[in-house]
């Protein structure tokens, strides 16, 4: 027998919750490891990896001073081997991790998102970032579209996005009221960044022609000074 329409809007919402109970976990754990990190200084400064000090992870180095490895397709029969030998010991190491890798350029040496910690960004990088930032930061409030999004804890937060977006990238979302992150289940927009625009801009006009009407008046009231002011003169 098919599914009635609301036995697939339940299925769907299942889903979602299932999805995004999944998502909370895996942030739940990455912040506890970040957190481990922090406890236990595990964090490397990039002059100690410069140094060759050892991943406080998994005992690699950071910068090995290889080189960095070409394309795959470029691999001479010499590299592949070693190539291929670095990703079996990295999946003997990270079987069950399932993270992002990171290396660093000019290096071979392949680390574990879950397990090694990351080195801090270069001078050169943060600046990157933060022009990126300034000129995020200039954007107009009316550029940016409001979305709902339902937790899995069931409270609803909102989050702007900026309209070239079509949605928030984001799995997961801090929770204010329960002070933790969350997964998100549904995401709804309840404003579109277009009808914003246009509310800012007949507030613009209607600020402008505010403005026209007060400076009409100030110049009218100027003009009958100014007679004023030539009768009195012509009385003398």
């Amino acid at each position: 027998m098919p599914l009635t329409e609301e036995q697939k809007a339940e299925r769907t919402q299942k889903r979602r919750m299932t999805n995004a109970l999944k998502e909370e976990a895996r942030a739940h754990r990455d912040e506890a490891r970040r957190q481990e990190w922090r406890e236990k200084g595990m964090y490397l400064t990039r002059e100690q990896a410069a140094a060759g000090d050892l991943c406080r992870g998994c005992g690699l180095p950071v910068i090995d001073n290889l080189g960095s490895w070409p394309g795959t397709m470029y691999l001479t029969d010499e590299q592949r081997v070693m190539y291929d030998a670095d990703q079996e010991r990295y999946r003997e190491m990270h079987p069950n991790c399932d993270a992002h890798r990171w290396s660093m350029a000019g290096s071979r040496a392949t680390h574990c998102g879950y397990c090694c910690p990351p080195i801090p960004i270069s001078r050169e990088q943060a600046e990157s970032i933060h022009r990126i930032l300034a000129t995020v930061s200039e954007r107009r409030e009316e550029e940016l579209e409001i979305w709902a999004r339902t937790l899995t804890c069931g409270h609803r937060v909102e989050q702007r996005v900026h309209h070239t977006n079509r949605e928030p990238s984001l799995s997961t979302q801090w929770c204010p009221e329960c002070q933790i992150t969350r997964g998100v289940v549904t995401s709804e927009k309840v404003a579109e960044a277009a009808e914003r625009m246009a509310k800012a801009n007949r507030r613009r006009d209607d600020k402008i022609a505010r403005a026209e009407r007060e400076l009409k008046k100030a110049e009218k009231a100027a003009a009958d000074a100014r007679k004023k002011l030539a009768d009195i003169q012509a009385k003398r």
